[in-house]
């Protein structure tokens, strides 16, 4: 889940970016002016594009494999993922990062999965209508964390299991099309059965201005909570009547977490 203590200072400075931003996206040639001014909004928004995958990654190395890789990332105008793919990072130091094919292609579906800040216009190629942007991944192993360190990165990973339990049986089956954050209060029995269900939508924090409050969506969420066999979810344990809270992101590009939907690498 994305976490508030997120550095809301860079994201300010490339959202003033994406609103100010003077390059024509219609032209075909750019001055160098314009190029410096493409440049820097690129190493901004790749560096800030980075420090949230970053953070995904590590949780999806539910392994504690050890290993590095770029992240390519496909948008559309629309700033909607259409795109994954991953290559070899030539910048980690390869005793500590290695190149890990097997642990790019495990990873990959963190490029769906996590909500991205809005893309610059000035990265968008006007004749093909979409940005390519790239994103350094290192993961490490596991031994050097203290026992506390562990157990809270226990309760990490197994809190984004809940979390995708949740979005497959809840949001996957809906029509999504906008970007937000879902709040779920689930009451339930020792046994699993949901006794009672509330849902909340909110903006999110990276994309505000694609947020919309969707009743039917909401009442959709609600609907399919109170069906839901939360024994199923993974490390659900209950004596007698259990309030579960959970913060659930979702945008229309989710797929990765759909069990019907295998995304394909452009």
């Amino acid at each position: 889940m994305f976490k508030r203590a997120f550095p809301l200072t860079l994201a300010g400075l490339l959202l003033a970016g994406c609103q100010s931003t003077a390059t024509d996206t219609s032209a075909t040639t750019l001055t160098p002016t314009q190029e410096n001014e493409q440049a820097r909004q690129r190493a901004l928004y790749e560096a800030l594009m980075t420090r949230v995958l970053r953070p995904a990654g590590n949780l999806a190395n539910s392994e504690g494999r050890s290993g590095s890789f770029n992240l390519k990332i496909t948008l559309d105008e629309h700033n909607r993922v259409i795109g994954c793919d991953t290559q070899i990072n030539r910048n980690f130091d390869p005793k500590l990062y290695p190149y890990n094919e097997k642990l790019a292609k495990d990873l990959l579906p963190i490029c769906w999965t996590t909500v991205l800040p809005e893309l610059p216009s000035s990265l968008i190629n006007p004749k093909k209508r979409t940005a390519n942007v790239v994103a350094p991944i290192a993961v490490g192993p596991l031994t050097g964390m203290s026992a506390e360190q562990r157990l809270k990165r226990d309760e990490a990973v197994q809190a984004k299991a809940q979390d995708d339990f949740l979005y497959r049986q809840l949001f996957a089956p809906l029509p999504v099309d906008s970007i937000g954050v879902a709040t779920l209060i689930v009451m339930t029995d020792n046994s699993g059965h949901v006794q009672e269900c509330a849902a909340s939508l909110a903006p999110h924090v990276l994309r505000r201005a694609e947020f919309k409050q969707d009743d039917v969506l909401l009442h959709a969420l609600i609907a399919r909570c109170k069906q839901t066999d939360m024994s199923a979810m993974p490390g659900f344990k209950a004596t007698g009547l259990t309030s579960l809270v959970h913060r659930i992101e979702y945008t229309p590009w989710k797929a990765g977490l759909k069990a019907d939907t295998n995304p394909v690498a452009h």
